[in-house]
């Protein structure tokens, strides 16, 4: 395989879809975790409930990595006999459906990770409030997924 700049491209894309999706889901499960850590100090039986909310956030990261390897496997990365030749225009289309995912998967698992951290002081206050408290932070997601489909669409259209 001969490394060109738009092979970088393409690899710089497949890294920035999944790192800005893990960085998304860690900030916002270390968020969830300090409130679900501190709930379940006091309340011992809300760990189940509490460790749910705080896995939440984490599927922004799950999403970065399938972008990742819908990037390679469309450039021909992946399962290819290893002669892509990317140009430098269509290895920056790549990198740029690479950007709906990737922001997309940071910014909401960021901010489902504050409404999650929410919802387990909600909980812990009163148990029965746990539907709701993870409706509440599903509802963030929603901007995950749509950032998905978008980067899927312009992925189709290269």
């Amino acid at each position: 395989m001969e490394i060109t700049f738009g092979l970088a491209l393409v690899f710089a894309g497949a890294a920035t879809a999944s790192l800005l999706g893990f960085i998304g889901s860690t900030i916002g499960m270390g968020q969830a975790g300090q409130a679900a850590a501190a709930a379940v100090g006091e309340k011992p039986e809300l760990f189940g409930k509490a460790l749910l909310l705080q896995a939440l956030p984490g599927s922004q990261g799950i999403y970065g990595l399938v972008g990742a390897f819908l990037i390679l496997n469309f450039a021909g990365i992946l399962g290819g006999d290893g002669a892509a030749v990317i140009s430098t225009f269509e290895g920056l289309q790549y990198f740029i459906v690479s950007l709906p995912i990737g922001l997309a998967g940071l910014l909401s698992a960021v901010y489902q990770g504050r409404v999650s951290a929410s919802g387990i002081v909600m909980i812990a206050k009163d148990e029965t409030l746990t539907a709701r408290a993870m409706i509440f932070s599903a509802m963030v997601e929603t901007w995950a997924i749509f950032g998905f489909l978008i980067s899927f669409i312009l992925l189709t259209s290269i």
